[in-house]
């Protein structure tokens, strides 16, 4: 073990870590100092604890340490924290809630302190405040950064951390490289990346300590800004590059030279290449070579295997990966080959495993395939209106259970006019609309409040701890943001509700079924926003009072929101409603079952309004049930078509309820339908 060594990186902020690990990946715990409190951020392995440990200790007791900080559940991370607690140390682990879900597993005893339940800070005895930042998928669901307000640090979890072989605590020059290779591997997309990156760059951050790598404490911009604009993972969308006019195969074999000693060193990647026929200068630069270039490519690559075995041509994988795709390339016929695969495969597997496991991959996927075509949305990808409710319904009641203070909001958000559009585009226009709407909400996302898509023209967000001003001026930039968006076939605007549940929690009435309260006031919200004249968030309920005689009546749409809502006013005021989706479906309630009114969209599957009215007037026992028409398409034709049919009430969406309301008590008093 080398001697234990603390460096102040910042007033009373410490690196604690230890100079012996090998592989290329390097961990950094840190420790914060504040009066009578210490934080230990992210303290380590079992493999480092001995040394950091002992240069915790150097520099405070164990019992001043009240809190350690888990941004994310790695073992590199986290598996030293019982050996602490067994050493006597006792502190509130500090982490996200899908985080302790895990740590737990490492046999941590101490309490939790679940910062997406104190609105992502923590504040010490002296005032000094700790912010959290949300870095979802980067690369955990439940990843976080840590913000000091004193000292302007942030702790920046597996963000900014780097791959090298060659370590020092402080960036140099070619952290760059080295730092980039590290989240080629590691982060999903850029798409994930930008916005966390797009948040950094609005902070006063003044250096950032990283989980592993090197601390950057000069020009801390330019290393954001490189992460907001690097191609990663799966999805690369990358710029088509010409590779003649971009230098050719010298120009790219350069820079997989420049990447390969970021991470290893010049020193080794001479010795790599030091048979080849090509003449370098100072920066690895190709300036000439005897060879085609493919012939170059390929030998390139050929050497570093053969010289430096399996492990370069992994580290380097994804950034040559990039490069074909960006320079439209053939893949280097030694990653063709499959070798790395091959090797992985000898080292973790013998033939009875990599069996075994294929069958357990291929049940796990047949699992979750099932899983999501059973509650996620097949077009967003959304978790469903099904899911939606089992989860409000799970959220509410255990907070009402555990007596909790959390003000959880609700905002739903319909898309106004979407059956006119389908009806004007198609359906393949409205697949587009509804996955536009889902990409600007997860571009919206702040934390890690979830998006459900429902029926219809509907989606739903869930706030786990909100007021009601936040939540209000969180749907307006959803609402802004959709209608600012070039993203549509035509302007898309959108109509929504927001509920706080601070609004219902006193109401003993709704005790039985809260969760469906909060939904159903947060419809009438949308449905309000409509009445209004759509493109508007409704945050308030300022509704009549509706009281009548007992009736039954049908509602037929496939409009959620629109049957939601009636439903929800009917019932209140102690109509029995029943609903149908299609007009066979309509027709059969109908028979079935005495209606005292027939609320009616006339684009229906399968047999249309107009047409059930018809088949109902043919029938002595169905021809005398009143018939409104409630729908988005109303023109003289249709309007003509209706009288046609005695249908005395025709409504154009979005409507006024208070008038279609009056016009239903009116029925029901035995007024004249015409």
């Amino acid at each position: 073990m080398n001697s234990p060594k603390t460096v102040e990186i910042a007033k009373d902020i410490y690196w604690v870590g230890a100079t012996s690990q090998d592989g290329g990946l390097h961990c950094n715990p840190y420790l914060l100092v504040d009066g009578e409190e210490a934080v230990l951020i992210d303290p380590g392995s079992v493999l480092d604890f001995a040394d950091v440990w002992e240069n915790v200790c150097s520099i405070v007791p164990l019992e001043k340490i009240k809190y350690v900080i888990l941004h994310h559940q790695d073992p590199d991370f986290c598996a030293s924290v019982p050996l602490f607690e067994g050493k006597g140390a006792k502190f509130t682990i500090v982490t996200h809630w899908r985080t302790q879900t895990l740590v737990k597993y490492y046999g941590i005893k101490s309490d939790y302190y679940i910062v997406n339940n104190h609105e992502f800070k923590l504040t010490l005895k002296s005032g000094r405040v700790l912010n959290f930042v949300p870095t979802p998928y980067l690369h955990f669901p439940g990843s976080l950064a840590t913000y000091d307000q004193t000292s302007k640090v942030l702790f920046s979890s597996d963000l900014f951390g780097s791959f090298s072989y060659e370590w020092n605590l402080f960036a140099s020059d070619d952290y760059l490289e080295k730092m980039k290779a590290f989240h080629e591997h590691y982060m999903p997309s850029n798409d994930i990346l930008r916005p966390v990156m797009e948040v950094l760059l609005g902070m006063d951050i003044s250096l950032i300590a990283p989980q592993h790598g090197s601390i950057i404490q000069e020009d801390v911009p330019k290393y954001i800004k490189a992460l907001r604009d690097l191609e990663c993972g799966s999805f690369l969308n990358l710029i088509k590059r010409d590779i003649v006019k971009s230098g050719g195969y010298r120009y790219v074999c350069s820079l997989v030279l420049k990447r390969l000693a970021s991470i290893f060193s010049k020193k080794e990647v001479l010795e790599a290449i030091g048979d080849m026929d090509v003449t370098l200068d100072e920066n690895l630069e190709i300036t000439d070579y005897n060879y085609t270039s493919k012939v170059l490519w390929n030998l390139l690559f050929e050497r570093i295997l053969s010289r430096k075995g399996l492990t370069w041509l992994l580290v380097i994988d994804p950034f040559v990966l990039t490069l074909v795709q960006e320079y439209d390339l053939l893949l280097p016929q030694v990653f063709e080959a499959n070798l790395k695969k091959i090797e992985e495969r000898a080292i973790t597997l013998n033939k009875e495993n990599e069996q075994l496991k294929e069958i357990n991959l291929g049940l796990e996927k047949g699992l979750q395939e099932v899983e999501d075509k059973l509650l996620r949305s097949g077009i967003t990808g959304l978790y469903n209106y099904k899911f939606f409710k089992i989860y409000l319904t799970t959220e509410i009641r255990g907070l009402l259970a555990e007596d909790s203070e959390l003000n959880p909001g609700l905002i739903l958000i319909s898309i106004d006019n979407l059956e006119r559009l389908g009806y004007s585009y198609g359906d393949s226009v409205v697949e587009e609309i509804l996955k536009g709407i889902t990409y600007i909400l997860e571009s919206l996302r702040v934390g890690y409040e979830p998006f459900f898509r429902l029926e219809g023209s509907m989606f739903a967000c869930y706030l786990p701890h909100t007021h009601q001003e936040e939540a209000t001026a969180y749907a307006e930039k959803i609402r802004n943001s959709i209608l600012a968006s070039p993203k549509f076939i035509e302007k898309i605007t959108v109509s929504i509700g927001v509920i706080c549940f601070d609004e219902i929690r006193a109401e003993k009435a709704y005790i039985n079924e809260p969760e469906e309260v909060m939904y159903n006031t947060a419809i009438r919200r949308v449905k309000m926003a409509k009445d209004r004249g759509m493109n508007l968030v409704c945050s308030s309920s300022l509704l009549e009072e509706y009281q009548d005689n007992n009736g039954k009546i049908l509602v037929v749409d496939t409009d959620r929101v629109n049957i939601d809502v009636l439903k929800t006013f009917l019932e209140n005021v102690n109509y029995q409603v029943i609903t149908a989706g299609d007009g066979e479906e309509a027709l059969r309630a109908a028979r079935e079952d005495p209606l005292d009114l027939i609320i009616s969209e006339i684009m229906i599957p399968k047999i249309d309004g107009f047409l059930v009215r018809e088949k109902l007037l043919a029938e002595s026992s169905t021809k005398n049930i009143p018939f409104i028409i409630v729908s988005y398409l109303k023109d003289e034709s249709t309007v003509r078509r209706a009288a046609e049919l005695g249908i005395g009430h025709y409504f154009k969406k979005p409507y006024m309820l208070s008038e279609l309301i009056g016009v239903i008590k009116n029925i029901f008093k035995g007024d004249s339908y015409q």
